[in-house]
Protein backbone atom coordinates (compact mmCIF):
# COMPACT_ATOMS: atom_id res chain seq x y z
CA UNK A 1 0.00 0.00 0.00
CA UNK A 2 1.61 3.68 -0.66
CA UNK A 3 0.93 6.23 0.71
CA UNK A 4 1.65 10.11 0.20
CA UNK A 5 4.40 11.87 2.87
CA UNK A 6 1.85 13.62 4.35
CA UNK A 7 -0.19 10.53 5.47
CA UNK A 8 3.26 8.36 6.63
CA UNK A 9 3.29 11.48 8.99
CA UNK A 10 -0.25 11.48 10.11
CA UNK A 11 0.05 7.42 10.63
CA UNK A 12 3.21 7.57 12.48
CA UNK A 13 2.47 10.74 14.59
CA UNK A 14 5.38 12.89 13.14
CA UNK A 15 5.72 15.66 10.74
CA UNK A 16 6.31 15.49 7.23
CA UNK A 17 9.51 17.16 7.86
CA UNK A 18 10.72 14.42 9.94
CA UNK A 19 10.12 11.82 7.53
CA UNK A 20 12.05 14.00 5.18
CA UNK A 21 14.88 13.91 7.89
CA UNK A 22 14.32 10.01 8.09
CA UNK A 23 14.47 9.07 4.92
CA UNK A 24 17.81 11.54 4.01
CA UNK A 25 19.28 9.41 7.23
CA UNK A 26 18.06 6.24 5.02
CA UNK A 27 15.60 4.84 7.64
CA UNK A 28 12.48 4.80 4.93
CA UNK A 29 13.02 4.11 1.61
CA UNK A 30 10.98 6.59 -1.15
CA UNK A 31 9.33 4.84 -3.60
CA UNK A 32 8.83 8.14 -6.27
CA UNK A 33 8.28 11.47 -5.45
CA UNK A 34 6.30 11.97 -2.15
CA UNK A 35 5.49 8.40 -1.95
CA UNK A 36 6.18 5.65 0.47
CA UNK A 37 5.40 1.97 0.75
CA UNK A 38 3.41 1.77 3.88
CA UNK A 39 3.72 -1.24 5.33
CA UNK A 40 8.05 -0.98 5.07
CA UNK A 41 8.17 2.40 6.54
CA UNK A 42 6.36 1.51 9.18
CA UNK A 43 8.71 -1.70 10.18
CA UNK A 44 11.35 1.00 9.67
CA UNK A 45 10.39 3.14 11.55
CA UNK A 46 10.24 1.08 14.84
CA UNK A 47 13.26 -0.59 14.27
CA UNK A 48 14.79 3.04 14.50
CA UNK A 49 12.61 3.85 17.71
CA UNK A 50 13.95 0.47 19.24
CA UNK A 51 17.76 1.35 18.26
CA UNK A 52 17.72 4.71 19.15
CA UNK A 53 15.52 4.14 22.31
CA UNK A 54 18.91 1.23 22.96
CA UNK A 55 21.40 3.57 22.27
CA UNK A 56 19.61 5.90 24.42
CA UNK A 57 19.90 3.67 27.67
CA UNK A 58 23.29 2.56 27.05
CA UNK A 59 24.55 6.59 27.08
CA UNK A 60 22.53 6.35 30.61
CA UNK A 61 24.09 3.66 31.71
CA UNK A 62 27.43 4.17 31.15
CA UNK A 63 26.81 8.05 32.46
CA UNK A 64 25.39 5.50 35.74
CA UNK A 65 28.54 3.86 35.58
CA UNK A 66 30.86 7.01 34.82
CA UNK A 67 29.52 8.67 38.05
CA UNK A 68 29.96 5.76 40.58
CA UNK A 69 33.48 5.96 38.96
CA UNK A 70 34.06 9.07 40.07
CA UNK A 71 32.50 8.82 43.52
CA UNK A 72 34.74 5.85 44.08
CA UNK A 73 37.89 7.89 42.92
CA UNK A 74 36.76 11.01 45.28
CA UNK A 75 36.35 8.18 48.33
CA UNK A 76 39.33 7.42 47.81
CA UNK A 77 41.11 10.88 47.28
CA UNK A 78 39.65 11.63 50.77
CA UNK A 79 40.41 8.45 52.61
CA UNK A 80 44.48 9.19 51.48
CA UNK A 81 43.67 12.90 52.51
CA UNK A 82 42.77 11.49 55.52
CA UNK A 83 45.74 9.47 55.90
CA UNK A 84 48.14 12.47 54.99
CA UNK A 85 46.64 14.14 57.57
CA UNK A 86 45.56 16.55 55.00
CA UNK A 87 41.85 16.12 56.24
CA UNK A 88 40.76 16.34 59.72
CA UNK A 89 37.51 14.90 60.95
CA UNK A 90 35.07 18.66 62.00
CA UNK A 91 34.96 16.59 65.66
CA UNK A 92 38.80 16.68 65.80
CA UNK A 93 39.49 19.99 64.56
CA UNK A 94 37.03 21.28 67.22
CA UNK A 95 38.63 19.76 70.00
CA UNK A 96 41.80 21.15 69.07
CA UNK A 97 40.73 25.01 69.37
CA UNK A 98 38.84 23.78 72.73
CA UNK A 99 42.52 22.34 73.73
CA UNK A 100 44.57 25.42 72.32
CA UNK A 101 41.93 27.46 73.65
CA UNK A 102 41.90 26.34 77.19
CA UNK A 103 45.53 26.49 77.29
CA UNK A 104 45.78 29.95 76.19
CA UNK A 105 43.51 30.88 78.62
CA UNK A 106 45.29 29.00 81.71
CA UNK A 107 48.86 31.34 80.59
CA UNK A 108 47.12 33.81 80.24
CA UNK A 109 45.07 34.02 83.67
CA UNK A 110 48.44 33.83 85.45
CA UNK A 111 49.62 36.97 84.02
CA UNK A 112 48.21 39.28 86.85
CA UNK A 113 50.31 37.60 89.25
CA UNK A 114 53.27 37.37 87.56
CA UNK A 115 52.57 41.10 86.98
CA UNK A 116 52.33 42.76 90.07
CA UNK A 117 51.36 42.06 93.83
CA UNK A 118 49.11 44.43 94.12
CA UNK A 119 45.66 43.10 94.25
CA UNK A 120 43.29 45.80 93.19
CA UNK A 121 46.11 46.09 89.76
CA UNK A 122 45.54 42.58 89.21
CA UNK A 123 41.53 42.77 89.32
CA UNK A 124 41.80 45.78 86.95
CA UNK A 125 44.37 43.15 84.93
CA UNK A 126 41.90 40.15 85.31
CA UNK A 127 38.93 42.15 83.63
CA UNK A 128 41.06 42.94 80.72
CA UNK A 129 41.78 39.60 80.44
CA UNK A 130 38.65 37.94 81.08
CA UNK A 131 36.86 40.18 78.26
CA UNK A 132 39.45 38.92 75.92
CA UNK A 133 39.35 35.43 76.65
CA UNK A 134 35.39 35.95 76.34
CA UNK A 135 36.17 37.52 73.54
CA UNK A 136 37.69 33.90 72.09
CA UNK A 137 35.63 31.80 72.98
CA UNK A 138 32.56 33.38 71.26
CA UNK A 139 34.54 33.19 68.46
CA UNK A 140 35.57 29.52 68.66
CA UNK A 141 32.23 28.65 69.40
CA UNK A 142 30.87 30.98 65.89
CA UNK A 143 33.26 28.95 63.77
CA UNK A 144 32.40 25.79 65.23
CA UNK A 145 28.70 26.34 64.94
CA UNK A 146 29.45 27.57 61.65
CA UNK A 147 31.68 24.07 60.41
CA UNK A 148 28.61 22.22 61.74
CA UNK A 149 26.27 24.11 59.58
CA UNK A 150 28.62 23.21 56.38
CA UNK A 151 29.05 26.98 56.32
CA UNK A 152 32.46 28.99 55.72
CA UNK A 153 33.86 29.84 59.19
CA UNK A 154 35.69 32.58 58.31
CA UNK A 155 33.31 34.33 55.66
CA UNK A 156 34.43 37.75 53.85
CA UNK A 157 34.01 41.16 55.62
CA UNK A 158 31.45 42.95 54.34
CA UNK A 159 33.04 45.89 52.09
CA UNK A 160 32.42 49.12 53.63
CA UNK A 161 31.09 51.89 50.93
CA UNK A 162 31.83 54.69 52.98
Amino acid sequence: MEVSTADLAEILGVSARRVQQLSGARVFRKLSHGEWLLPECVQAYIEHKVKSETARQDRSDLKGADRLKDIKTRREELKLAREERELVPLVDAIFAMDRVAGEVALQVNNVPARFTRDLDERERLQVQIDDALQSVADRIAECGAALRADRDADPPAEEDDA
